[in-house]
């Protein structure tokens, strides 16, 4: 029986959702702010904007070409344009007061985060200075905790027996340690292993991703209204909650009892907040711990993902950490002393960055105001600006060989001295440098990414050995599309305890 699709309820659906889509495009285009001054690379228009979810590199490749020292503008589906700017506008940026450009307002046109979060999430930030101060100074107070989790997360994820060689999804494996050990840090045991909390966290960035694209294609009159059946957000955080709850009213009862220190207070990022006082309910809290996730896994998980699948390329890039790794553990223990002393596991998650990285495009801001940058550009007010983030990092005039992986390149600047020796280590950004941002909006919680990544790196050459699959190459195992880089999720990695 052929059936006749516009015939079905489903076609008037779809054909809806399409003229609906083209209208918003058509009428953002008309509102969009005037950038004729500023050259196109690839083609503009909604067809434009289409191919650049799956040309991006190339396009982008080929504006930085030609207009390295200037400004270009490339066709963006959300947007209608990006414009892309170049290396010397980077102290503009740094230099802009958040009422010119604000990275905020960026990257909530995307995930509507009062709509699929939490309204306190966005205009209270107050968990980043938890984050760039109590996270970072309690590091090695804690790190025997993450160590711990580290440990006991990847013998029971990855499940191995004797010598076997065992063939895992990396991407989903990745995800499961990442928030079992980053919640070690922020809510503790035992719900940093509880299942039904980790899968929740799990999901939570997609789940924002896709709301959020959803949401953004409405008017803003009506979103309030929208949102309430477009998002599981309050499903989100009543489940959060629940889970939360028991360990708010235990924290609390002790603060109300001993006030701000008792002898086995927890030292996490929950126990922070609450020290702060401007949230006292397990809603708000969850909603916080929540936000404060699915900012620190998504980017950790990709470039781990990145860097085993790197690792797994070539057993000499095992073999040489390992040596570096066992000597290090030696003297100083698994401390977060002997991470400092780990330079050749710096260097190849460095290198990883800069090679793979998170994006095409990278460091995105809203100009709020119209302002000239220094170069005498003008940037007209309601303007999405982006840098040219992997281009920058595969330029031959600021990395020798871009485009080959040398895990031992920043060793070597390091050791020649070209420049202060803490540029060249991963947690540092620099103009040649942008994975964690750059100005005063660089990742608050980098230094914590750091220390996870390279304990996850030096545990997995010392534990296991691993190799990609049958059939597959390194250049078969990163995702493009649009402005964003992320690992193939479909690639599985082999592995196998040493010394069984």
């Amino acid at each position: 029986m052929q059936i006749d699709m516009f015939s079905t309820p489903f076609s008037f659906v779809g054909v809806g959702a399409g003229i609906a889509f083209v209208v918003v495009y058509v009428y953002r285009n008309y509102t969009s702010p005037n950038l004729d001054h500023i050259p196109t690379v690839g083609q503009s228009g909604l067809w434009g904007a289409i191919r650049f979810l799956t040309h991006s590199l190339e396009i982008v490749q080929e504006g930085y070409k030609e207009h390295k020292t200037g400004v270009f503008k490339v066709a963006d589906l959300t947007h209608h344009w990006t414009v892309v700017l170049n290396r010397s506008h980077l102290d503009d940026m740094a230099k802009a007061l958040d009422t010119e450009l604000s990275f905020i307002h960026a990257i909530n046109e995307n995930i509507q985060v009062e709509y699929t979060l939490s309204p306190a999430v966005l205009h209270d930030r107050y968990h980043n200075s938890i984050l760039r101060s109590q996270l970072t100074k309690n590091m090695g107070a804690i790190y025997p905790d993450i160590r711990s989790e580290l440990v006991v997360a990847f013998d029971e994820t990855l499940d191995l027996k004797g010598n076997e060689w065992k063939s895992i999804a990396a991407v989903e494996m990745i995800q499961e340690l990442m928030c079992r050990i980053s919640n070690r840090a922020f809510v503790g045991l035992p719900l940093c292993r509880d299942p039904g909390w980790v899968d929740l966290n799990i999901q939570l960035t997609i789940a924002l991703i896709k709301e959020g694209a959803l949401l953004m294609w409405l008017p803003k009159f009506i979103m309030p209204l929208a949102s309430k059946w477009i998002t599981r957000r309050t499903e989100r955080t009543n489940r959060a909650a629940r889970l939360l709850e028991t360990i708010v009213w235990d924290r609390q009862r002790h603060m109300n009892e001993y006030g701000k220190e008792w002898s086995d207070k927890p030292n996490d990022m929950l126990q922070w907040c609450m020290d702060e006082g401007r949230e006292n309910t397990a809603e708000q809290l969850a909603a916080r711990i929540m936000g404060i996730n699915s900012a620190a896994m998504h980017t950790t998980s990709n470039g781990f993902a990145q860097a085993l699948f790197l690792l797994a390329t070539d057993p000499q890039y095992a073999e040489m950490l390992r040596e570096e790794v066992e000597t290090v553990v030696k003297e100083h223990g698994w401390t977060k002393e002997a991470l400092t002393h780990m330079r050749k596991i710096d260097s190849f998650l460095k290198e990883v960055q800069r090679f793979q990285g998170p994006a095409i495009l990278g460091l995105p801001r809203k100009a709020l105001q119209d302002m000239r940058l220094s170069d005498g550009t003008v940037i007209p007010k309601g303007t999405f600006l982006s840098f040219p983030m992997y281009a920058i990092h595969h330029d031959q005039d600021i990395y020798e060989h871009p485009d080959v992986f040398d895990p031992l390149r920043f060793v070597r600047l390091r050791d020649t001295r070209q420049g202060p020796e803490s540029r060249f280590q991963l947690v540092s950004v620099s103009r040649e440098s942008l994975t964690f941002g750059f100005g005063k909006m660089t990742c608050p919680g980098k230094s914590f990414a750091v220390v996870v990544m390279k304990s996850m790196l030096a545990h997995v050459v010392v534990e296991y050995d691993v190799k990609l699959n049958e059939g597959r190459s390194s250049g078969q195992m990163g995702i493009c599309f649009g402005a964003h880089l992320s690992p193939d999720p479909a690639v599985r990695v082999m592995f196998r305890k040493r010394g069984a």
